[in-house]
């Protein structure tokens, strides 16, 4: 007896114990199973998340890519994320960003497709993707239309480089010179930028950043994406618009300026026979006339403020050969 009511007790306890763990373990399952949104949910304190200044519209556009289309205070964005080929509406687009256009970057390419922003001044905005010829058009939500701003003919269109991971390089070129506007498209991930200038090419340590030839006719962009022995990768700049002129001297800083012309030293020429007074131009010389008798002095050759010792040479020379004709002389008179 006392077996069966034990045996009794422990089931309806264990058939109470379950009835109340059933809605508990039921709600576990649901969350485990639930889709994970892109959106973070809103706190009990009724704050927005974090991601509201990157969420808006999705829509797929290929490639494995989602534009997220935004309209709001900063004006139209199209936010290129990579879900992958499996994605659909509803699933998370909160991931990795390989691209963004807005007013100031209206096109780029990204694997096959060419993106494009159009009307970015206008209330309703055009995302545009062209793929094999064939284009798709996706509005952007609606929002406050502005007039558009004037460009300068003088500054080239923009040339955009990727120099990392998710860092890029707006190339520019105007009369200042060369510029480059180093940036992330995803300010989550790394709201690191720098802006390169001819005046100021050279980034920060931590990256190999730097303008070479800032001054040139070729300005050229160079980066590293890793350190150490890593290449270093190189694409030119924008040309200046036609009719457009440099406001400062362009000269390259590979090529040294030459130097100034000189007139080389003329060669002195030998001393001969026909031109000994050509040769001895600026000395005075007396020259013996007729024999010279014995003990006649020779006048020693007055040289001009000079350093020519070539000159010296030849007056000395010219000296020894007269008192040698002069020894003759009077040998001959001592024998007749």
């Amino acid at each position: 007896m006392r077996s069966a009511l034990a045996l009794r007790t422990s089931l309806v306890t264990a058939a109470v114990a379950g009835t109340l763990l059933a809605p508990a373990a039921t709600s576990a399952f649901a969350a485990a199973t639930a889709p994970q949104t892109a959106v973070s949910a809103v706190s009990a304190a009724g704050t927005a998340s974090d991601d509201s200044r990157y969420e808006g519209k999705p829509v797929y556009i290929g490639e494995g890519l989602v534009a997220v289309l935004r309209n709001g205070a900063e004006g139209p964005e199209a936010w290129i994320r990579f879900v992958g080929t499996a994605w659909k509406p509803g699933d998370n687009y909160m991931v990795r960003v390989v691209e963004k256009l807005d007013r100031t970057h209206t096109s780029a390419t990204v694997g096959s497709l060419q993106l494009k922003l159009t009307h970015s001044d206008q209330a309703v905005p055009l995302l545009t993707v062209t793929v094999n010829g064939t284009t798709a058009s996706y509005p952007l939500p609606k929002g406050k239309a502005v007039p558009a701003e004037p460009t300068d003919p003088c500054v080239s269109e923009v040339k955009q480089v990727q120099v990392g991971g998710y860092r890029f390089a707006d190339l520019t070129m105007s009369p200042q010179g060369p510029k480059a506007y180093v940036h992330s498209t995803d300010p989550q991930a790394d709201p690191w930028s720098i802006t390169l200038t001819r005046t100021s090419p050279t980034g920060t340590r931590a990256y190999y950043l730097h303008i070479a030839n800032p001054s040139g006719a070729a300005p050229v962009m160079e980066w590293k994406t890793q350190g150490g022995d890593s290449p270093v990768y190189k694409s030119s700049f924008p040309a200046l618009p036609k009719g457009c002129k440099a406001a400062y001297e362009v000269h390259d800083d590979a090529t040294p300026k030459p130097a100034p012309a000189t007139t080389p030293a003329a060669t002195p020429k030998p001393v001969t026979p026909s031109n000994v007074s050509t040769q001895t131009k600026g000395q005075t010389t007396v020259v013996p006339q007729g024999a010279v008798a014995a003990g006649a002095e020779i006048p020693v050759a007055t040289v001009a403020d000079t350093d020519d010792t070539t000159t010296l040479a030849v007056g000395a020379g010219l000296l020894a050969l007269f008192a040698a004709l002069g020894t003759v002389a009077l040998r001959r008179r001592s024998q007749g």
